[in-house]
C-alpha cells in the first residue's frame, strides 16, 4: 500500500515525493523494517520524536511526527496528533476490519473484562464468531493468546481486528481502557454498542482527576458510538447517571441499575452461592436470567451484557443461554472450595472494587469473612488507605504484597495501614488471628498471607483474595515472578 493512500485522511501532511511502498506502520523504532512508516508518538517516559532518526537508520520511508525532526534520509510528514494518525493509518493499512464486524465496546474502572466473556458468551449461544480484546486475552476463532495491555496500542488493534474478520469473526467485543480513549488508540472505530460500568477511583497517577479520569471514558460514547447505536450505562453509578444526562436525545440510551424507567431493570432477583436468578426487562421484551454469578455488582454486570448484547442485534433467547453457561473471567470472584471454606479470588484493586467484592460475599451469609489484598508499586498512593478502609470491612483483614514493582513492599503496606487504623480496626498478630480474633495483620509475602488466610478460617467462612485476580505472576523490581493467586489458594486448601 502506497504511503499517500495510507495517510489519506490522518491529518498528515507532508513530503510524498516517490510515493512509496509502505511496509509497515509502527510507533516502535524497534520494530522498523524497511519500507516502514514510523510515527513520533509524544509519551511520559519516552517521546518518540527522539527516536526519528533510529527510525530512519532501520529502513523507515517516513516518520510523521508532531514536530520537525531530522529522519533523513526518510520523509517527514506533520500531522497535529501522532497518536490519532497512527490509528488510522492502521486502520487503512489493515483494511479498516472494524467496519467488517459489528463491533461492541466497554469501559469503566470495574467490570468490564467479566461482561466482555458475558457478551461473548451470548453471541456464541446465538452461532455467531466472536472476537474478543481484553485484558486477559485476545480471542476469536481458532486462536487465543495473552494480552499485555486491557487495551493494545493501536496498531495491534488493527491487527488483531484484521485477524478476527480473516478467522471469519462477525461480531466483536473490547474493553477500551481510559488510557486507550485519551492516547487515541481506538481512533477511527465506531461502535454498534458501547457500555459503561462505574467511575471509581484508579489511574489517577496519568489523569490529574476524577473529572480529567470521566472526560476520557465520555469520549467512547461522543466519539466513537456509530449513528443509531446504542449507550448502555449504569446510571446507578454517579458518574453514570451523569453521563446519560450528558448525552441526551441523541444516541439511543439505555440505562440501567434498577431504577423505575430505566430500559433495563432486573426483577424478582433471587442471589445465593449456587448463583442468580431475575427477570430482565429489556426493550426486546422480557428475559428469564439464571446466572452462576453472585452479589449485586455481577447483577449490574449481567444487565450491561444483556444491553451490549441487545444492541449487537442478538436475539433474546440467546442472551438468555449465553448468560446462563458463562462463569464469568478467570479471577473475577472465582471460588474455590475445600475444607468447608469458600476462597474466592478477585482481581479488585480499587478501593471501590474492594468494597463491592467484600458487600458481595457478605450478602450471601458467611458465619466469618477473611480479606487478603495489597496495593500496587508505582502507582496512585492516594487509594492506598483508601484501600485499607475498604477492607476494614472484613472481619479480618491481612495486609500483603500485590506488584510492588520498584518500591518497597513495606512503605507500601505503611500507606495502607491509616485507613484501616481510622476505621477502628485493630492491628494484631498472626497467633491471635489463628485463634480466631478479628482485626488486621501484616504478613508482606502473599504466599504466606493467603496461607495464614485459610489456616484462620473455619468451616461456613469466606476468604477473599484481592488484587490480582487471573494473574500469573507478581512483579518485583523489574522481574516478573510466577505466581497465581488461585494456585496458592489450592495449594492452602490442600487440593492443589
Amino acid at each position: 500500500m502506497r504511503l499517500s493512500t495510507v495517510i489519506a485522511g490522518s491529518g498528515a501532511r507532508g513530503d510524498l515525493a516517490g510515493d512509496p511502498e509502505i511496509t509497515r506502520v509502527t510507533g516502535d523504532s524497534r520494530e522498523v523494517i524497511p519500507g516502514a512508516a514510523f510515527f513520533a508518538l509524544p509519551g511520559v517516559q519516552h517521546d518518540g520524536h527522539a527516536f526519528a532518526a533510529e527510525a530512519a537508520r532501520r529502513g523507515a520511508v517516513a516518520v510523521i511526527a508532531e514536530r520537525p525532526v531530522e529522519c533523513a534520509p526518510a520523509r517527514l510528514l506533520l500531522a497535529p496528533s501522532a497518536r490519532r494518525a497512527m490509528a488510522l493509518a492502521a486502520a487503512t493499512f489493515c483494511g479498516r476490519p472494524a467496519e467488517r464486524l459489528r463491533m461492541a465496546a466497554v469501559t469503566g474502572t470495574n467490570g468490564k473484562t467479566t461482561v466482555t466473556y458475558l457478551v461473548e458468551a451470548c453471541a456464541r449461544a446465538a452461532a455467531v464468531p466472536v472476537g474478543v480484546l481484553g485484558t486477559i486475552s485476545f480471542r476469536f476463532p481458532g486462536a487465543e493468546r495473552p494480552a499485555s495491555h486491557t487495551t493494545p496500542e493501536s496498531t495491534a488493534i488493527q491487527a488483531v481486528l484484521a485477524e478476527m474478520v480473516a478467522a471469519g469473526a462477525r461480531d466483536a467485543v473490547m474493553e477500551v481502557s481510559s488510557h486507550a480513549l485519551a492516547q487515541e488508540r481506538v481512533a477511527g472505530i465506531r461502535f454498534q454498542a458501547a457500555g459503561f460500568t462505574n467511575l471509581t477511583r484508579d489511574h489517577l497517577d496519568y489523569h490529574r482527576d476524577m473529572d480529567a479520569y470521566f472526560a476520557a471514558k465520555r469520549r467512547l460514547f461522543t466519539e466513537h458510538l456509530a449513528p443509531g447505536g446504542t449507550a448502555v450505562i449504569n446510571a446507578r453509578d454517579p458518574w453514570g447517571a451523569r453521563l446519560a444526562d450528558q448525552l441526551g436525545p441523541g444516541p439511543r440510551v439505555w440505562r440501567y441499575g434498577g431504577r423505575a424507567g430505566d430500559a433495563l431493570r432486573a426483577l424478582e432477583v433471587r442471589t445465593g452461592l449456587d448463583g442468580t436468578r431475575a427477570t430482565f426487562e429489556t426493550p426486546a421484551g422480557a428475559i428469564a436470567i439464571r446466572s452462576p454469578l453472585v452479589g449485586q455488582h455481577n447483577l449490574e454486570n449481567l444487565l450491561c451484557a444483556a444491553g451490549l448484547a441487545l444492541g449487537l442485534g442478538l436475539p433474546p433467547e440467546a442472551v438468555a443461554r449465553g448468560l446462563a453457561a458463562s462463569h464469568g473471567a478467570p479471577g473475577r470472584l472465582e471460588r474455590i472450595d475445600g475444607r468447608g471454606l469458600s476462597v474466592f479470588v478477585d482481581y479488585a484493586h480499587t478501593d471501590d472494587a474492594l468494597a463491592r467484592m467484600i458487600a458481595a460475599l457478605r450478602g450471601l451469609s458467611p458465619r466469618r469473612l477473611v480479606c487478603v489484598f495489597g496495593c500496587g508499586g508505582d502507582r496512585d498512593r492516594g487509594k492506598r488507605p483508601l484501600m485499607g478502609a475498604a477492607a476494614a470491612a472484613a472481619d479480618l483483614a491481612i495486609v500483603t504484597s500485590d506488584n510492588p514493582r520498584t518500591e518497597d513492599p513495606l512503605a507500601i503496606i505503611a500507606d495502607v495501614l491509616p485507613g484501616l487504623d481510622r476505621a477502628g480496626k485493630p492491628a494484631i498478630p498472626a497467633a491471635r488471628a489463628r485463634a480466631g480474633a478479628d482485626g488486621y495483620v501484616v504478613e508482606p509475602d502473599r504466599r504466606a498471607a493467603i496461607a495464614l488466610a485459610v489456616e484462620c478460617a473455619r468451616e461456613g467462612d469466606a476468604v477473599l483474595v484481592a488484587g490480582k485476580g487471573h494473574e500469573d505472576y507478581q512483579q518485583v523490581g523489574a522481574e516478573k515472578r510466577p505466581f497465581s493467586d488461585r494456585d496458592e489458594a489450592r495449594k492452602a486448601l490442600g487440593i492443589a
